[in-house]
């Protein structure tokens, strides 16, 4: 083990309730589920604690693969922790990205999420009770598709800007938690702002925040500081205590 992992398992250990006993490890095992026709790959992770009887569906970044290592791999564990179902579809099964991303492409990837949250809501979650999240190319698709077709509740975009991808004018209108990288040189930080200023001015709720010193490649504390304010966010919403 690397001393960035030893760093990132950690950081991620320790951020929850601030020295508690911590639950067991979550659960999680390789599935598939179909989109269009394709099977698509996907680590399922289960709490083993308390349940929220809520899920979340993470995209990767471009590039990005889905493996039970890396800091990928822990942040999804510790919404596992935090009492979430989550899902890590590898959405390019769908379409392999070829760098050009024609608007079909676009389309497939933001439908792997739709159907991630179906996945969920036909295994018994309520719809209002999942939420997407996304990093980088994985923030277009996931906070473009929630505000889509999906029946996802919030979603939240990390590292992610107009120049990925022009925005599609929102048909819904969920919470939506932006979050920047201050020194980002890959999704500028303005074309972020654009984001959000575009998605304003159609009346998405959208809050923001920045992660200062931070470049695209997120250190281990970052992702710490990712998970508590992601954690919150959640919590107010699709993660609410049922009553």
């Amino acid at each position: 083990m690397t001393a960035n992992r030893r760093e990132v398992l950690a950081g991620l250990a320790t951020c929850g309730a601030g020295g508690a006993t911590q639950e067991p490890e979550p659960a999680y095992s390789g599935m598939t589920f179909r989109s269009h026709g394709k099977d698509i790959r996907s680590i399922h992770y289960r709490p083993t604690g308390v349940e929220r009887k809520s899920a979340i569906v993470m995209m990767h970044g471009a590039g990005g693969r889905i493996r039970n290592e890396g800091p990928w791999h822990q942040l999804a564990l510790q919404f596992a922790g935090d009492g979430y179902e989550v899902l890590t579809p590898s959405f390019t099964d769908a379409m392999a990205d070829d760098g050009i991303r024609p608007a079909r492409m676009m389309e497939a990837w933001r439908d792997v999420g739709e159907h991630a949250i179906d996945w969920f809501i036909t295994n018994g979650i309520d719809r209002r009770r999942t939420a997407m999240f996304g990093i980088s190319l994985g923030a277009y698709v996931a906070v473009d598709g929630a505000l889509g077709n999906s029946r996802a509740a919030a979603a939240i975009g990390v590292a992610g800007g107009v120049d990925i991808y022009a925005p599609r004018p929102p048909r819904r209108r969920v919470p939506v938690l932006m979050i920047r990288a201050e020194n980002d040189t890959h999704v500028l930080p303005r074309n972020t702002d654009a984001w959000i200023n575009f998605l304003r001015d159609a009346e998405v709720p959208v809050r923001e925040h920045t992660v200062r010193g931070a470049d695209h490649i997120f250190r281990p504390n970052e992702w710490v500081e990712i998970f508590q304010v992601s954690a919150q966010f959640y919590g107010t919403n699709i993660g609410r205590e049922i009553r």
